[in-house]
């Protein structure tokens, strides 16, 4: 369980790193579903620099169906500047994500 010290500034970072992308003319919903899912992976590991992920989860929670869209929102969330996406092909290891603070 988090103290209320890593709260706050989870909640503050979170909430910076939100109206960041909500400001962003290139960012869809999709893009925003996407980066919010990330966060709240990110907030559940405890704000660690680098975050394993698996397509599946993510999919599942950003309410993803094609595969083709993932790709493609992810691959744009680290070109706009909002993650570092270091995507590897072992489904057991899961790529990383680190959010661009």
């Amino acid at each position: 369980m988090e103290n209320a010290v890593d709260m706050l500034l989870g909640s503050s970072v979170t909430a910076r790193l939100y109206s960041r992308i909500i400001d962003d003319n290139r960012v869809t919903v999709w893009h925003i579903s996407l980066y919010m899912s990330i966060l709240n992976l990110w907030s559940q590991e405890g704000y660690k620099n680098q975050v394993k992920i698996k397509r599946e989860n993510l999919m599942m929670l950003a309410h993803f169906k094609s595969i083709t869209t993932y790709h493609k929102c992810i691959n744009q969330l680290q070109e706009f500047g909002y993650i570092n996406y270091k995507p590897t092909y072992d489904y057991y290891d899961g790529s990383a994500v680190e959010v661009v603070k």
